[in-house]
């Protein structure tokens, strides 16, 4: 790596991205955390996954700016979308690289069309006979021909078997496939790179950038804006929100006081003549009113409380101090039962959980938290009950919308199946 960069060449290439025919300021912060190697083992540029771009010299030097930069936002938007992260959770190998470099160009390519960047080759997903718009994981399956993975298969340890031991496809670098190549510096290297936490920091300034260049302009660059929206609105598992939920409720009701004279205060002994009674915190009681109307899915309400069931237990209440109560349009059971998924579920008529609240609050023993388990498709109170923390667990499907909940609950949107 001894030949000479035209460094001013390179920025050159940035400042015509980010102010230039490029007009893509967005792009600002990542690029210039970019570092560059001068290296004559690639026929052009790549990137490795810790951020710095390995550019031949005599490549750089007889390709027109604009090409570069095009070479240059390609290998950017790579590490942009963490596509060396996204491949170690496919459990990429040096064999199957090719198929998920392909893939992960596909999405690169309709970003850079997007953005009125050259693709110089990158394929389209018609080309290959796959859906445009989808995730790279998606082309992959079928680049590969292999089952598409589990939403939840993120994090882990791939990419590590025998396959690393030969060279992978050198078309992008570890930028793409997170792969190290022969020529990639060592991560105790001497020369910048950017780590982990540097990089979710770029993405995340990048994500807000691009998302007002979009207002501005009223552009959409493809998958970038979905991207954009990942990156600053994280999809959270919405069984940890409703467990935290519940949790949070529980809490608060189980922060209250009373006395009692089991035990004597603490301060009795500064007084002889009068019995000073202590303090306890009992433990809360929960009411779980389930929607049992004709619209909810026996399936669905069967995983979300079993999700509630498991936030009660952590709380250490006892199943004495949770009453289950099976409403459609009117009341039909109240049980107290150790697991709400163990109920017996009757109705299957109209739907109202105003009835429920109300039966519940107005219960033998007035409960500390309600948990509504819900559709939405129900009129609510006006008001919340007083004296009570109100949960509501809407449910449904994956790529629908529920109606909204009253403002005033702690409201936990269940997307399933």
């Amino acid at each position: 790596m001894t030949d000479r960069l035209d460094t001013d060449r390179v920025a050159a290439t940035k400042l015509w991205l980010t102010t230039g025919r490029g007009d893509l300021p967005y792009l600002a912060a990542a690029l210039y955390s970019l570092h560059t190697v001068s290296s004559v083992e690639t026929s052009s540029m790549v990137a490795d996954d810790r951020w710095r771009l390995y550019v031949n010299p005599s490549w750089l030097s007889r390709t027109p700016v604009p090409d570069v930069a095009a070479r240059m936002a390609h290998l950017t938007w790579h590490l942009l979308a963490d596509h060396p992260g996204r491949a170690r959770s496919m459990h990429v190998t040096s064999s199957t690289s090719p198929a998920w470099t392909q893939a992960t160009d596909i999405t690169v390519g309709e970003t850079l069309d997007a953005s009125g960047l050259d693709r110089h080759g990158l394929a389209q997903a018609s080309d290959l006979g796959l859906t445009p718009g989808r995730p790279a994981e998606e082309h992959f399956a079928r680049l590969s021909r292999l089952p598409p993975p589990p939403l939840e298969a993120s994090g882990a340890e791939g990419g590590s078997d025998d396959g690393r031991g030969d060279v992978p496809s050198d078309q992008c670098g570890s930028s793409a496939d997170g792969l190290p190549r022969p020529y990639e510096l060592p991560l105790d290297s001497d020369l910048p790179s950017v780590g982990t936490v540097q990089a979710d920091e770029v993405r995340r300034r990048v994500a807000i950038e691009f998302r007002r260049h979009v207002t501005d302009r009223g552009t959409q660059p493809g998958e970038a804006l979905r991207w954009a929206a990942a990156v600053l609105e994280p999809v959270v598992p919405w069984q940890q929100v409703l467990a935290a939920a519940v949790r949070r409720a529980a809490g608060w009701a189980n922060g209250t006081t009373d006395y009692t004279y089991r035990r004597l205060s603490r301060r009795q002994l500064a007084s002889h003549d009068v019995v000073l009674p202590g303090t306890c915190r009992p433990l809360p009681t929960v009411a779980i009113v389930v929607d049992t109307s004709s619209s909810v899915d026996d399936g669905m309400l069967g995983q979300a409380l079993g999700e509630v069931d498991g936030a009660i237990a952590g709380l250490g209440v006892p199943g004495e101090q949770v009453t289950v109560l099976a409403c459609d349009a009117a009341v039909s059971t109240v049980q107290t039962v150790r697991r709400a998924r163990d109920l017996r579920l009757g109705g299957g008529g109209g739907t109202d959980m105003r009835v429920g609240i109300d039966r519940a609050v107005r219960g033998r023993r007035r409960p500390d938290v309600v948990v509504v388990v819900t559709d939405g498709y129900t009129p609510w109170p006006h008001r919340p009950p007083p004296g009570v923390a109100l949960v509501v667990a809407l449910l449904h499907r994956r790529g629908t919308h529920p109606p909204s909940a009253p403002s005033w609950a702690r409201v936990v949107t269940c997307a399933m199946g």
